[in-house]
């Protein structure tokens, strides 16, 4: 399902962090790290709104761009370049399978869909809606 990012925006505050500091992240490449700067920075402070296109090269294309970019390192958020650059074995097979076999990324993104799609979520007493999504909820017991 990461191959979705084929296709959208990124604000810069989602990925600025890869861009700033005494050590940027060294596995995005030079020239797309020096124009995600750009982009992203007035002077020396972020612009935390400004978007950027998870795909730089068919942004609006639905394709398997995505992959290519990852192996080249112009993945825009680091979940996205850290299956290629810093994963897995399996992880990279599977980059370098879907850039070269874009009919069988479709085929199994479509797979992913339709089975995300089919899990049953939890209601009522048995689940909870998170008051921050980045972590559970407290319970008091008081």
């Amino acid at each position: 399902l990461s191959g979705a990012h084929t296709i959208g925006k990124a604000r810069c505050a989602t990925f600025s962090s890869r861009l700033m500091g005494v050590q940027p992240d060294s596995t995005i490449q030079t020239e797309y790290l020096t124009s995600l700067q750009q982009l992203c920075t007035q002077g020396f402070v972020i612009n935390n709104d400004t978007l950027a296109p998870l795909d730089l090269v068919t942004p609006a294309a639905f394709d398997n761009q995505y992959y290519a970019n990852l192996r080249s390192g112009e993945g825009l958020l680091k979940t996205d370049q850290v299956l290629y650059s810093n994963g897995t074995e399996t992880t990279r097979e599977l980059v370098e399978f879907y850039n070269k076999h874009q009919s069988k990324f479709f085929e199994n993104f479509k797979k992913s869909m339709i089975k995300m799609g089919n899990i049953k979520p939890l209601t009522g007493t048995s689940g909870e809606i998170r008051r921050n999504c980045r972590s559970i909820n407290s319970h008091s017991s008081a």
